[in-house]
């Protein structure tokens, strides 16, 4: 086996929880993803040594399954640079600049790659999964925040500085809005990822508006996942919550239809996980903001072909970097290397 072709360890770090799988060249797990929960630091930030410590044990644990160097691939849900590695704006852990594929190849003497997670989903699916066949597609995340990126004319598209499809930090309503977690008002995110609802529950269970929510508030506090449960138990304020996060995910990613004339979404993230319908609902329900009669025909919008896309892009952008898989798909101009800051 070529030293390209080893197996690669992929770490995917969202708003709340950490994964890690060794993803081989033909995008097939080997073993099982592990999880863990984000460490925080008391300051409110992701606790970068924290992280390091649960990735120790798992890059030790593949160095023998190699032959040659391990190289490891990682996803993060915010903004990056790719040139240099560095963690631009990580709004859901509270990073600014911090030169975190740098930190992780100096630490275990490692090459990295590292880009923002959406974008990684974007390539796994492009490669692996529902966008093979497709030059045009968006990808878009609904969790702990709510995002996306694009593939146009059979490539990745960052935009001018790599950070190109963020829908979720369009502005939907800056006066009444929440704050943002990027540091302005009103973001579409503030009011249909995992925390907004999770807050709208808690709103309808501090006015006495929902006895089942009220039940299933563990220490007077409702989560995301007990809004869908809610639901399932014929709750009508909990159906009204999600009722009203699919309608806006809607308004927001048919003005990404009607702008590019994509056929295909994917979507992943933990709330479209929650629920089996949800997919299918805001398949269904978007077609009241398309414009074209085509995209109302045409549009399809699916989930995740493997069981998280951002985990498995983190391989496939090693492989793309080092030849083992075409580079083709990824970003035009721009030039793509692992980090080796050792």
């Amino acid at each position: 086996m070529s030293a390209s072709a080893n197996p690669v360890l992929a770490v995917d770090i969202g708003g709340t929880s950490l994964r890690l799988g060794l993803i081989n060249r033909e995008g097939k797990l080997i073993g099982d993803i592990a999880r863990y929960d984000v460490p925080f630091a008391n300051d409110g930030a992701a606790d970068v040594r924290g992280i390091l410590v649960l990735m120790a044990e798992h890059v030790e644990r593949a160095r023998p399954i190699v032959s040659g160097e391990l190289r490891v691939g990682i996803s993060l849900c915010g903004n990056v640079d790719l040139a240099s590695g560095d963690a631009i704006l990580v709004p859901n852990l509270h990073w600014r600049n911090l030169p975190f594929g740098k930190l992780v190849s100096q630490r275990f003497q490692l090459p990295v790659c590292i880009a923002t997670d959406v974008r990684q989903a974007v390539l796994a699916e492009a490669t692996w999964g529902a966008g093979a066949k497709e030059r045009n597609f968006a990808w878009a995340t609904v969790g702990t925040g709510y995002g996306g990126y694009l593939f146009l004319n059979g490539r990745l598209y960052g935009g001018a500085h790599g950070f190109a499809g963020n829908f979720g930090h369009t502005t939907y309503d800056e006066i009444n809005g929440h704050p943002c977690g990027c540091g302005r008002r009103g973001c579409f995110e503030t009011f249909v990822a995992g925390p907004a609802i999770a807050r709208a529950g808690q709103a309808a269970h501090e006015a006495g508006e929902s006895v089942i929510l009220s039940s299933l508030a563990d220490e007077g506090k409702v989560s995301t996942r007990a809004v869908f449960h809610a639901i399932e138990l014929g709750d009508p304020i909990a159906a009204r919550i999600i009722d009203e996060a699919i309608r806006l995910i809607c308004i927001n990613l048919g003005g990404v239809v009607n702008l590019l004339d994509i056929r295909l979404i994917v979507m992943g993230g933990g709330v479209t996980k929650a629920a089996p319908w949800l997919v299918q609902r805001i398949n269904s329900d978007i077609r009241a903001f398309l414009m074209t009669v085509e995209a109302q025909r045409e549009l399809k919008i699916v989930r995740e072909s493997t069981a998280n896309a951002a985990l498995w892009g983190a391989a496939a952008h090693v492989f793309a970097v080092e030849g083992a898989l075409a580079s083709d798909k990824l970003e035009e101009g721009l030039e793509h290397r692992a980090i080796r800051a050792f």
